[in-house]
């Protein structure tokens, strides 16, 4: 069985983002009217909203763990307009490692994405990381 067209959105992202592709994220990707919706109380939660404000925050994402921050998707659950992502996010930053799980939802309009919420099992863990 082969995967539904939706997922590959999702699963380039994170290939773009591990490789530091932003043209791609930027070109191919994302909506001109892209949300992503972070939780958390850290300097990078919140609502970023735009393919500029996106890619100042993946940015900044780099930045922080000096480009070692990897999204490693174990499950897609798909439909027509969503992809649900199960992930294991990995880094490091001032050695201290990064090894947690989480769920992305991305909603897709013609084949890009719009929005992408970030759910991780343990916020806090995800907050001290990046503070």
């Amino acid at each position: 069985m082969s995967d539904h067209p939706n997922v590959n959105p999702a699963r380039e992202s994170y290939d773009a983002i591990a490789k530091g592709d932003l043209e791609l994220l930027r070109d191919t990707l994302l909506t001109d009217d892209v949300v992503f919706h972070v939780p958390g109380r850290g300097s990078l939660a919140g609502d970023h909203r735009g393919k500029d404000a996106v890619l100042r925050y993946v940015e900044r994402l780099a930045e922080t763990t000096g480009n070692s921050l990897r999204y490693e998707p174990e499950t897609f659950l798909v439909n027509d307009q969503h992809v649900a992502a199960m992930i294991r996010i990995r880094g490091d930053r001032d050695g201290e490692v990064l090894d947690e799980r989480g769920v992305h939802v991305f909603r897709l309009v013609d084949g890009r994405i719009a929005e992408r919420w970030s759910y991780p099992y343990d916020s806090y863990v995800i907050d001290d990381f990046f503070s």
